[in-house]
């Protein structure tokens, strides 16, 4: 009688992770379908409800997948080591694995406790892993985003109107300088609705470079519930590339097409006014003769994140 090799068997579950992370891009994960449908069996939620436990697995699920991907840039470009960073993984089983595998996420905890309990001790086979993990967890982040409730929010309105932000003037765009753009389509379906978009290569060089090598790809459209008329989707790209050139998002002129490393690896579309203070790095801008068709993207982006969860999706090809 022969046995597997224990290497054999943990590079076999890593390659079965990217395949399952790939099929899901279209399609919901079952552990949020049971978290969101009350369907978990040991049914998690203090008093027989699971709104909180609905509630709480969301948020400590997109603040896994942003942890991950700091160990992930971090390791990759070698500000720690790969004991230090298996260090910081450990100590996250506990906190974040075994809370996730109790609100349903059982294939994530193995994973997490396979990364730290396998005896990886290499770069390159640290980052290979945690690529994959990053990467799943990102997908999980944006089902759960995409059918979570927010239109609860309704309930919690501002008494005033928000400000108009865009009356203020505005700096001019850190794209203006860029001699070197690639032409790419945005169509979101079935709105039937595209868009010609220019990256800036020569800003971000390195993370546009990622970008373009990606793809096409199509993935789910969201919105986003804080920022302002801004609308993001998570991508099929785990990119550490550096970002030398950022912008305030609250500065953004619309149209800016933005990528966000740290918060999932989302590429963001811009159709309106923000107010967010943070930086984030620039890929690029929609053409100026097709901002307008970006507005009913837009809302129809907001109404399905917010209310009736209807798919939207964005396919995003080179010209």
């Amino acid at each position: 009688m022969t046995t597997t090799p224990t290497a054999t068997i943990e590079a076999r579950a890593w390659s079965e992770l990217r395949s399952l992370t790939a099929h899901l891009l279209a399609r919901e994960p079952e552990e949020i379908h049971a978290l969101r449908t009350g369907a978990l069996p040991h049914r998690p939620g203090s008093y027989g409800q699971y709104f909180t436990a609905w509630d709480l697995a969301n948020g400590i699920l997109r603040d896994y997948s942003m942890n991950l991907y700091q160990a992930l840039r971090m390791v990759a470009r070698r500000e720690i080591g790969v004991d230090s960073a298996l260090a910081v993984l450990r100590s996250w089983v506990p906190m974040y694995g075994e809370f996730l595998r109790y609100s349903g996420f059982e294939r994530l905890a193995d994973h997490a406790r396979l990364m730290v309990e396998s005896g990886v001790r290499d770069h390159r086979g640290l980052v290979a892993e945690l690529s994959a993990l990053v990467a799943y967890v990102n997908r999980l982040t944006a089902w759960s985003h995409h059918y979570f409730p927010w239109h609860v929010g309704e309930a919690y309105r501002y008494d005033a109107a928000p400000p108009d932000v865009m009356a203020q003037t505005l700096p001019a765009a850190c794209d203006e300088g860029s001699s070197v753009r690639t032409p790419v389509r945005l169509r979101w379906e079935p709105l039937g609705v595209e868009v010609v978009a220019e990256i800036c290569r020569d800003l971000n060089e390195r993370l546009c470079g990622d970008f373009l090598a990606a793809l096409p790809f199509t993935v789910l459209q969201d919105h986003a519930v804080v920022t302002g008329e801004s609308m993001y989707a998570w991508t099929p790209l785990v990119s550490v590339a550096p970002t030398p050139v950022t912008e305030r998002i609250r500065d953004a002129p619309v149209g800016r097409l933005r990528f966000s490393q740290a918060t999932g690896n989302k590429l963001v579309v811009q159709y309106g006014p923000t107010t967010e203070t943070l930086h984030a790095p620039v890929l690029g801008r929609v053409v100026a003769e097709d901002i307008d068709a970006l507005r009913k993207v837009g809302r129809a982006a907001w109404d399905s994140t917010f209310r009736t969860k209807e798919h939207v999706w964005l396919t995003v090809e080179r010209i």
